[in-house]
């Protein structure tokens, strides 16, 4: 990945000749122009004084900053056809909790500002952000913070039972464990498959991770079903050499799916129940008819 968009908006905020990129510059340096949007968005210390743990209000605070860097960047012309797939999508998934939607609000602002790129060059709302930030005195720290959300991705993992307040999570891809926390709350039980979006302790501090979006459980579907999936979407693909090399490609799919829509899409046609802390799913994405919506497919 390329950061040629961020590199051109840096270079221009410094010589101050376009309007758009000064609105984007005020944002970056703080100025007053900008300090509303900012007062958006929540210091770490008010979100753990509000009941959050300290490793989740940090990226808590870090994905409400990017939505305030993907409200400002939304004007220049750099980010209009992100703005037209992200705004397409709201309005088809509408964001949320069952009922209303089984597309969380959490799961899909992480699709926009981590996954979904903002121009052929694969860049996205965060990479922008950080070079941006860097460009114009962002903290190495909240630089960090945003790399290692940039850097991740959905994925699936069996769960493995709980110590200690910590969830015990097995990728089903390359077979590494996680301790996470659960923020949502949901407990679940040994042996059932989420679907979740893993984000990695920021210090020595915390010897775990976060499930930074409330799980969706995958009923009915086993490891096996999901490993034939990925064969199937590999046919006609090179063979990897290793299986390091495989699960890799099989990451960078989470990702970013065979369309911008791919996962939102998935959730919506799966979706079977849920309660107030977890997300129900039945079924597998190229399989219409495993799929408790498949029938209402739409793209």
């Amino acid at each position: 990945m390329t950061n040629r968009i961020a590199e051109d908006l840096a270079a221009g905020m410094r010589q101050s000749v376009r309007p758009g990129v000064l609105k984007l510059r005020n944002f970056v340096q703080g100025r007053p122009a900008a300090r509303q949007l900012m007062a958006e968005v929540k210091s770490i210390e008010s979100l753990v004084a509000g009941g959050s743990h300290p490793l989740h209000a940090a990226y808590s605070r870090a994905q409400n900053y990017l939505s305030v860097f993907s409200e400002l960047a939304s004007t220049l012309r750099e980010f209009k056809n992100f703005t037209a797939v992200v705004g397409d999508a709201e309005e088809t998934y509408l964001p949320g909790w069952p009922p209303m939607s089984p597309v969380s609000v959490t799961f899909f602002t992480s699709w926009a500002l981590l996954d979904q790129p903002v121009a052929a060059t694969g860049e996205t709302i965060c990479s922008c952000a950080i070079e941006i930030g860097r460009a114009f005195g962002m903290s190495a720290d909240f630089a960090s913070t945003l790399a290692a959300m940039g850097g991740s991705a959905m994925g699936i993992y069996q769960h493995l039972g709980w110590q200690d307040g910590l969830v015990g999570l097995r990728d089903i891809l390359d077979d590494h464990v996680y301790r996470c926390i659960v923020p949502s709350g949901y407990r679940g039980a040994k042996g059932e498959l989420w679907y979740v979006r893993l984000l990695p302790s920021l210090t020595e501090a915390f010897a775990h991770g976060v499930a930074f979006t409330s799980p969706y459980v995958l009923r009915g579907t086993t490891e096996k079903d999901w490993r034939a999936f990925f064969e199937r979407q590999e046919r006609g693909l090179p063979q990897l050499g290793t299986l390091e090399e495989t699960a890799l490609r099989r990451k960078a799919l989470f990702k970013r799916g065979s369309n911008p829509n791919y996962w939102n899409e998935y959730v919506f046609l799966a979706y079977s129940s849920a309660s107030d802390s977890a997300i129900v799913l039945y079924g597998i994405p190229d399989l219409p008819e495993t799929l408790p919506h498949g029938d209402q497919r739409r793209r």
